[in-house]
């Protein structure tokens, strides 16, 4: 019976998780192919290197404090104690949301002189309450994962991912500019965050919570860990895009970003299998150990059949679908996206590693083994951009990210073991 009511749960919630990224990944590529298309390589590489500081700042604001409330609402998904969780998960939210965003508004035009990009002015002091909202939003999803109550992440998704693809569709009809897509995404995550707030609201939060203090304190205390690790995890991903903009083109970014954008999104398939079957590790004991275990191991058998076939049909295709989708100016953007599949296809196992080490309280371990990636990706794209472009930020990138692969894989080992 308790077989049954398990796989039940995670086909359903499964289920919801692919519904979600299904709807992620088709509005996400839709709008990115457009703006490529509509901007022009040079343009796009301008937003692709604007966005990728703002990436920076987004990680700065949530702290870590998402991914420490989720792995304490996923521990007290259904006991007595969660509405505390919840309370005490959202004011440090609220907290650490509002001051990012109001010293980004502050020091938006230091920030511009600092990168030596003055007319990036306008579009941090209009980012400001993108932060604020964008940190709203991604909470809740971290927040229905750990209730292990996906369909409520499909609901934000669609709206968030859905208005910002037609709204700047919307705003680009009276002016083709950078300010227009910021201002579609505020709307976006305002929206978003509305609707997924009143969801929390009114099925989980309401009533007296008399320890939250308590669980505050604990909250703010794992998100140290795992705010090293989501800049770890910036590095790894962005400061490729960030170095090519300062040793190289506006145009070469734009190439680059072309098959980044592409990689980046891929594994938000083995996430929407993580967020369907994941939240279990977190009450993992010797009593069930042995039998997720099993689970674990069907999970990463999966997950290789999902991606090995996606660097197959990557390896075969580049050449031809990069240029046929973004346009003939980004033919050169199928030789990094081919170079990027080593990073894809370990990132895609980093998913359920990450997220086993996070529930289980392991997120020291991570922040450590994180930090071999970032000296490596930091020094390897140094030297090889100068002399390769974006070929060469592809491999930097895929090197680096192997340490963190290998002793985040021997940790996950360890502890089912």
């Amino acid at each position: 019976m308790l077989n049954k009511f398990f796989k039940n749960k995670f086909a359903k919630e499964t289920f919801w998780s692919f519904l979600s990224k299904f709807v992620t990944f088709g509005l996400f590529y839709a709008l990115n192919i457009y703006l490529a298309r509509v901007l022009g390589v040079e343009v796009f590489g301008q937003w692709s290197f604007f966005y990728s500081i703002l990436s920076m700042i987004l990680l700065v604001s949530y702290f870590g404090i998402n991914a420490s409330s989720k792995t304490y609402i996923a521990k007290h998904s259904g006991s007595g104690e969660l509405k505390a969780v919840l309370k005490a998960a959202f004011q440090a939210r609220f907290i650490f949301s509002f001051c990012v965003a109001a010293i980004l508004a502050i020091f938006s035009k230091e920030l511009a002189n600092l990168l030596s990009r003055p007319e990036l002015t306008k579009l941090f002091l209009l980012s400001s309450p993108l932060v604020f909202f964008s940190g709203g939003v991604e909470f809740l999803k971290d927040a229905f994962v750990g209730l292990h109550l996906n369909k409520y992440n499909f609901i934000i998704n669609s709206i968030e991912f859905g208005l910002k693809f037609f709204l700047v569709l919307f705003f680009f009809q009276f002016s083709i500019q950078l300010s227009a897509i910021i201002d579609s995404y505020v709307i976006s995550l305002f929206l978003a965050a509305l609707v997924g707030g009143l969801i929390v609201y009114f099925n989980f939060y309401r009533g007296e919570s008399k320890s939250q203090n308590r669980y505050l304190k604990q909250i703010i205390h794992y998100s140290f860990p795992l705010f090293f690790v989501s800049i770890g995890f910036w590095i790894a991903t962005e400061i490729d895009t960030v170095m090519i903009g300062y040793l190289k083109t506006s145009y070469d970014v734009g190439i680059y970003a072309a098959a980044k954008q592409i990689i980046v999104k891929l594994p938000h398939l083995a996430i929407a299998i993580s967020m369907g079957t994941m939240p279990i590790f977190a009450k993992l004991d010797d009593q069930n150990r042995e039998k997720l275990r099993k689970i674990f191991a069907k999970l990463i058998k999966a997950n290789t059949a999902i991606f090995f076939s996606i660097a197959v049909i990557i390896i075969t295709l580049a050449n031809w679908f990069m240029p046929k989708i973004y346009g003939s100016n980004y033919v050169a953007s199928a030789m990094p996206l081919i170079l990027l599949l080593p990073y894809l296809i370990m990132f895609s196992y980093s998913v359920f590693f990450s997220t086993l080490l996070d529930f289980r309280g392991l997120a020291k371990k991570r922040a450590i083994n994180i930090s071999f990636t970032i000296v490596a990706n930091i020094l390897l794209n140094y030297l090889l951009i100068p002399k390769y472009g974006v070929n060469g930020a592809s491999i930097a990138t895929s090197i680096s990210y192997l340490p963190y692969f290998v002793l985040n894989y021997l940790e996950v080992k360890k502890e089912l073991s």
